[in-house]
């Protein structure tokens, strides 16, 4: 699983450098007009940079929701025991 999530990371460093090393280098190239190649590659380029941004925030709110979030709850379950004792629990009838 290591190896396969680091395996994702590399691909996606890759092409995300990829793309901006596209963009960097055609960024003052002699436009033709309609259907200027490097005009759509230049689009898909940053197509490609705004769609690796939102799989990352995807995956870190999947990450936040599956592992944090259980977490947390688990340890205000905890406290909440931890500082409720049966003196505090008492309950004092005067019937």
């Amino acid at each position: 699983m290591r190896r396969l999530a680091l395996a994702l990371l590399i691909c996606i460093i890759a092409a995300s450098l990829t793309a901006q090393i596209v963009i960097i280098t055609n960024a003052n190239h002699d436009c033709i007009g309609d259907g200027c190649p490097i005009c759509k590659l230049i689009h898909n380029a940053e197509m490609l940079l705004k769609q690796t941004g939102r799989i990352l925030i995807s995956i870190s709110v999947i990450y936040e929701a599956l592992l944090i979030i259980p977490m947390a709850m688990i340890m205000i379950g905890l406290l909440c025991i931890y500082f409720s004792t049966p003196v505090k629990a008492k309950v004092r009838l005067n019937n």
